[in-house]
């Protein structure tokens, strides 16, 4: 349904047969809704005012990533599904040993020597791309936020808030209602119905 329109994100209440009304309308791309107002998203049927500025939010707030990023981040993707969890030597064995990675050191450790059956050491080859390291999957840089006055230093644009564990519910509605009207992507919104 999504390949319909070019370009349009996942929106909630936007289903197949809407999607095709829109397409039908004339909606034949992300860019074309964005272009649009309200009233003429309004005018097709099925498209409830609610739904619209859903639309209208959605595609605004939407960023296009170049084809070299989004191809980089599919590469990370598949790059990290094959990565091995790296464990410290003997953690499985002994309990006073964490599982953090150290490096093996000593003379007899097979680990050091590269023998495969004892696990995988961490080297260059399994770092994710430059350009996209520290990413979000969705491809916008994460900016941590406990206040409404941090949003004032966030670009939209490029960056998306994940706000505070220790944020109470009053104050991070705030935040969410704030981040929608300067239209920055929230990565942990409230579980509100």
């Amino acid at each position: 349904m999504d390949e319909m329109i070019k370009g349009l994100p996942k929106i909630k209440g936007l289903g197949k047969a809407r999607t095709t009304a829109l397409y039908q309308a004339g909606f034949k791309s992300a860019e074309d809704l964005r272009r649009a107002s309200i009233e003429e998203l309004m005018a097709v049927k099925g498209i409830s005012p609610s739904l619209a500025e859903s639309i209208q939010k959605a595609v605004r707030i939407k960023k296009v990533l170049s084809d070299i990023k989004e191809r980089l981040l599919k590469v990370r993707k598949r790059q990290k599904s094959k990565k091995p969890s790296f464990r410290r030597h003997d953690s499985h064995k002994k309990k006073r040993v964490g599982e953090s990675w150290r490096r093996p050191r000593g003379l007899h450790n097979k680990l050091r020597k590269r023998i495969a059956a004892k696990g995988a050491i961490a080297q260059v080859g399994y770092g994710s791309p430059k350009e996209v390291r520290g990413l979000h999957p969705s491809g916008y840089e994460e900016v941590l936020v406990h206040r409404p006055k941090d949003l004032e230093d966030v670009n939209g644009a490029t960056q998306a808030i994940r706000i505070g564990s220790n944020v109470g519910m009053r104050k991070r509605l705030d935040i969410e209602e704030k981040a929608e009207e300067l239209g920055i992507k929230v990565l942990n919104p409230a579980g509100r119905e």
